[in-house]
């Protein structure tokens, strides 16, 4: 189950942290290089500190995508109560038979996301809604 989930949710990840490696100026990686750091360290000090908030918001919207799965987790890993069953398939479960539980299970769901969402932005120190550029 956790392979078809990272499968489903890499690309998420992928993409943003290729974005925030592209982004870094490349006088930084050029500037440790000629000071004598190698490119480990380069890559260790400059690079992953430098691209940090990007690789942040990656994992953050994998983890999100992982945790809305149904067509992988239903496919790979069945819906067992207790034992493989997810929130989203709780939800859909419940949803014909106990509404109310299905609406508090979506509230937990949106809780989290919303959760993930604020502590993102708050480790990145990015503006609450956009703001100007610096």
């Amino acid at each position: 189950m956790i392979v078809a989930l990272t499968f489903v949710s890499a690309p998420f990840y992928l993409r943003q942290a290729q974005a925030a490696f592209e982004a870094l100026d490349p006088n930084w990686l050029d500037a440790s290089r000629t000071l004598g750091a190698s490119e480990a360290r380069t890559f260790l000090r400059i690079a992953i500190p430098g691209a940090g908030s990007g690789i942040a918001a990656g994992l953050a919207l994998a983890w999100g995508r992982a945790l809305g799965e149904f067509g992988a987790t239903l496919m790979f890993a069945g819906s067992f109560r207790g034992i493989t069953q997810t929130v989203p398939l709780a939800i859909y479960e419940r949803f014909s038979t106990d509404f109310t539980g299905a609406l508090a299970l979506s509230a937990v769901l949106v809780a989290v996301s919303a959760a993930l969402l604020m502590a993102v932005k708050l480790l990145s120190g990015t503006p609450w809604l956009g703001g100007a550029a610096r």
